[in-house]
């Protein structure tokens, strides 16, 4: 387990029994479930509904605090796996914000909760799949009720003005205990071994991520096609929004940022790696972390695209997630 200190209780929003706020499903992943916010007024929410704690509007709706403004409310799932919300928190503020531009992360802020505001989320997830609206594969695990922390996350969703789309840069540069004559990425090398071995997984149809930091423009533009297309929550019109990204992506340091502290985090290889090396666990988490994209309308022409990194969260050599990193590395290069 990598050590982290408290968290700094000035910093953190407290949702008590009478809070101010209704939630509603939003996303589901496998650790955490992500809820919308909004006021008592039902799921329309006004600018004048938040505010300082404990005030009011003038027609009488108790505020919500303003710093869930522009927020998704992430709860942890009671998963033997999981690490406390306190915990991830505390690695997040420490670890991770020093290395990127404060506009290029998923904001994350602090929630105390009560076992009866998780009971209240525990019941609108068991309303969904009672209706058969919760994926099967997530039916049965609920929210931990004795876990007291959660996050307000920035809100990256479409909006009338943005279309949205988030996807997974994974490994920006090559392993570093690839063999020399390596004709893949790692990324691609996995995906080949998956496909040949499980159905489940498609063909190679997917963008190289090492296409997305070469300085070929071709190379960006064909990958944007292919990642638009496959992408959760891609636009419709994928051309007009390629031609929105390649420019953003020519000049954005961010993945080659992101690259580079792969590399610097961990020089040596998964194979021999401390697994116990904080190095080397951001560097785990810096490779499966999720790039967020909001992109303005084409006639919403003063809007900048917004690009920010999330899924940040601690990943421990914990539960033999460990030996998993180390066999599917030898996997690969025996293959």
């Amino acid at each position: 387990m990598v050590a982290t200190r408290s968290s700094n209780s000035t910093n953190i929003v407290t949702l008590d029994n009478d809070t101010s706020i209704n939630v509603f499903h939003f996303a589901e992943g496998a650790a955490n479930i992500v809820f919308k916010i909004s006021s008592k007024r039902g799921d329309s929410t006004r600018d004048d509904d938040f505010g300082q704690p404990g005030t009011t509007t003038e027609d009488g709706i108790s505020r919500i605090d303003h710093r869930l403004k522009g927020k998704l409310l992430r709860l942890r799932k009671d998963l033997p796996s999981a690490t406390p919300v306190a915990e991830s928190h505390q690695y997040f503020v420490e670890n991770i914000k020093p290395l990127f531009p404060t506009e290029n992360l998923v904001e994350q802020v602090l929630c105390k909760i009560t076992p009866k505001f998780v009971r209240k989320c525990n019941e609108k997830v068991r309303d969904l799949e009672a209706h058969g609206l919760r994926p099967t594969k997530r039916k049965g695990v609920y929210l931990a009720e004795n876990e007291p922390y959660a996050t307000a996350i920035t809100d990256m969703r479409c909006d009338e003005e943005h279309a949205s789309c988030e996807f997974k840069p994974k490994w920006l540069a090559q392993s570093p205990t690839a063999p020399p004559d390596s004709k893949r990425c790692r990324t691609c090398a996995l995906r080949a071994m998956r496909s040949t071995k499980d159905a489940r997984f498609p063909e190679l149809t997917d963008f190289c991520p090492l296409t997305l930091v070469d300085d070929k423009q071709e190379k960006i533009a064909a990958s944007l096609e292919r990642l638009l297309g496959h992408s959760r929550g891609a636009p419709l019109n994928i051309l007009d929004f390629v031609r929105q990204l390649h420019p953003y992506f020519q000049q954005t340091p961010l993945l080659k940022l992101l690259r580079d502290l792969q590399t610097r985090k961990d020089p040596n290889g998964v194979l021999k790696a401390d697994p116990s090396n904080l190095d080397f666990v951001t560097a785990m988490t810096l490779r499966d972390c999720t790039l967020f994209l909001k992109i303005p309308n084409r006639d919403n022409t003063e809007a900048h695209i917004e690009a920010r990194l999330g899924d940040l969260d601690l990943k421990t050599p914990d539960g033999n997630k460990a030996q998993y990193w180390r066999q599917t590395e030898q996997q690969l290069i025996d293959e």
